[in-house]
């Protein structure tokens, strides 16, 4: 009965609605930065989930300010010494506010991602169970955050406790979303910034959160949690200054089991990223469908590419987080085609699964992504030109990418074909070992000075 009269007076029911509202518009109305490649918000539910993980820095704030103004309500009406009188312990009345309030943001947040979720099965994209641990931590945030605005706002019962609480909770959530995204703002990574809710944008539709990640942040906001709802029932300065015990002990747990760099952030997904294989060629699960079409051209390719030494014998996804400020993974015994960040070849015929494997001689770019420099793609062209003849667009680039270069590529491609086959043979392999190393020039090993 007293819940459901909480639930009726309170701030809860706006609190949720208020979550949800700013969530779905944030999603549904902007074109960004949820990007359709590598990383669409609708193609893999622990991608949906990861995406919600960072709206948090702007919705979080919101939990904290909603709570801060439930938190003044008996001060506002003047019924904080009517309230001791009385025989209900503190403790109690606190619960029914906290449950009521936490509940329904909870409940926003949830709902949020049940509209994800749908997204996902409308759009075919993958689904499994690794998306709870993500999700949970989340929901643990939301409550934590609205029950840490009560006890805040029951303390400093001003006017402006909300709207200051808000803009310093955003102003610190952006600080330290800044502190565990690559490549935002040059900032250094600090494991104080997982103290905050919200993750980097995940930069692939294969990975979830570390475990480290997971575990530490769930004894931190267990700690905040328990705080804010001792704040909030406590009587007397005594009781306040214990009640700071565990937000204190759950940053001291929280802190040393955080990664200790940003690249220990995100690990591959363990159900996404399982290999299926045809013989040499492998797929990750999310990406099963694909592994009728490269198979065959796969194979071709493979058998093309053996004539080189130290050639290449398997195919796979690469399945590995992406990065925005380096090179991907590389192994010159395997191919690795990147479903993720290359989304052409998610529905690319035979002739571009196999320019793909062919060019670079079987090695990725040595470039940032969507760096897409003349010298490394250029030569990576002319690689896969060499063994099939004719000179074409690479899948990522296609041809518009070509004609922009002024004619450059092919100029280059005719040196090199001039060239006598073991000249030609010899550079194909020491190209395989710039890939490799990512140290020197490309274009220059397969046709010096092609491009000054």
């Amino acid at each position: 009965m007293v819940l459901r009269t909480e639930l009726r007076r309170s701030i809860a029911p706006w609190a949720g609605l208020a979550l949800l509202v700013v969530s779905l518009g944030f999603l549904f109305l902007l074109s960004g930065p949820w990007w359709k490649v590598p990383a669409p918000w609708t193609g893999h539910t622990t991608t949906t989930a990861l995406w919600l993980r960072f709206l948090l820095v702007f919705v979080w704030p919101i939990t904290v300010g909603a709570g801060a103004i439930q938190g003044m309500r008996d001060s506002r009406s003047g019924m904080v010494e009517l309230l001791a009188t009385t025989s209900r312990p503190g403790w109690h009345r606190a619960a029914k506010l906290a449950g009521a309030v936490g509940a329904l943001s909870a409940l926003g947040y949830l709902v949020v991602f049940g509209v994800g979720f749908a997204e996902v099965l409308g759009h075919g994209g993958f689904v499994s169970a690794a998306f709870l641990p993500v999700v949970l931590v989340g929901l643990l945030a939301v409550v934590a955050g609205t029950w840490i605005g009560l006890a805040i706002g029951r303390l400093l019962p001003h006017p402006l406790t909300a709207p200051a609480l808000a803009v310093l909770t955003l102003a610190g959530g952006i600080t330290a979303w800044t502190s565990v995204e690559a490549g935002v703002l040059s900032m250094p990574y600090s494991r104080f910034g997982l103290l905050a809710p919200a993750l980097g944008q995940p930069r692939g539709a294969l990975v979830t959160t570390a475990a480290s990640v997971d575990v530490g942040q769930v004894v931190w906001f267990v700690g905040l949690a328990v705080t804010g709802f001792l704040l909030l029932a406590a009587s007397s300065a005594r009781a306040r200054l214990l009640g700071l015990l565990p937000v204190l002990a759950g940053a001291a747990i929280a802190l040393p089991v955080f990664p200790a760099s940003a690249d220990g952030l995100l690990v591959p997904d363990s159900v996404a990223t399982r290999k299926v294989c045809d013989g040499p060629v492998c797929v990750s699960r999310a990406h099963e469908d694909r592994l009728a079409g490269l198979a065959g051209p796969g194979r071709e390719a493979l058998a093309v590419l053996a004539k080189l030494p130290g050639a290449p014998t398997r195919i796979e996804e690469q399945t590995a987080p992406n990065s925005v400020t380096g090179p991907v993974p590389r192994d010159p015994g395997v191919v690795y085609l990147d479903f993720q960040r290359n989304a052409v070849l998610l529905t690319a015929g035979a002739d571009d699964l196999k320019l793909a494997v062919l060019s670079g001689a079987g090695l990725p770019s040595c470039d940032p992504p969507y760096a897409g420099s003349l010298a490394d793609v250029g030569a990576r062209m002319i690689a896969a030109a060499y063994f099939t003849g004719e000179l074409k667009p690479l899948p990522e680039y296609g041809a518009n990418w070509a004609a922009r270069q002024d004619g450059l590529v092919e100029q280059a491609w005719a040196k090199f074909r001039a060239l006598p086959a073991e000249v030609r043979f010899a550079r194909i392999v020491a190209l395989r070992q710039v890939l490799s190393t990512c140290q020197g020039d490309p274009m220059d090993t397969l046709v010096p000075g092609a491009l000054r």
